[in-house]
């Protein structure tokens, strides 16, 4: 038997019980229903000089199918590349030119994982405002090659171009200029 001062004190403490875990479920559940939408708005600006993550085939086919409703050109390219780095000041301003009409450039490193501050170094420097992902190490290239086009042979720099439904719609291989990518993507937008 309790008297009234144990009667009370044990309301309290049940009560004081009661709303710690439901404020502390209440702090989980708005954490984890803003978590997503943090995690999607990262992956579409990542900052300047960083990667938006890495990439497999499965992952690539995820970010094509994000950006169904554009144009996509999916460049990959290397910073041992010349070529490649050549290129790429031109995919900068195509995106700046051509992305307010619906065109989305996405960028593949293929550089080791060694040459990953290379690589963010230079994306530093030409600040693309695309996003560029990092393909991931380890499995077979040529099973991730065959994935992006069974007619590559892994030569870069390489680009492919979709259409706005996410179907392939040409492959460019090797060095091209910003008028080349112009000409090819503008037939696309129409």
């Amino acid at each position: 038997m309790l008297d009234q001062e144990s009667v009370k004190s044990t309301v309290d403490s049940r009560q004081s019980t009661v709303l710690r875990p439901s404020a502390l479920a209440f702090g989980l559940l708005f954490l984890a229903a803003s978590a997503p939408a943090a995690g999607r708005a990262a992956t579409r600006t990542p900052a300047t000089g960083r990667f938006a993550g890495d990439v497999d085939a499965k992952g690539l086919a995820q970010v094509l199918a994000r950006q169904r409703g554009k144009v996509v050109l999916v460049n990959f390219w290397a910073t041992w590349c010349e070529p490649c780095r050549q290129e790429y000041p031109d995919l900068v301003r195509l995106q700046k030119a051509l992305g307010p009409r619906g065109l989305q450039i996405v960028g593949i490193s293929t550089d080791f994982a060694s040459a990953l501050p290379a690589a963010e170094k230079f994306l530093a420097e030409q600040k693309p405002t695309f996003p560029n992902y990092h393909k991931k190490s380890g499995g077979d290239d040529q099973d991730f090659i065959n994935a992006v086009d069974k007619g590559w042979g892994g030569e870069l720099p390489f680009s492919v171009l979709y259409d706005r439904t996410g179907k392939k719609s040409k492959t460019l291989s090797g060095k091209h200029s910003y008028a080349d990518y112009e000409r090819e993507v503008l037939s696309i937008l129409k």
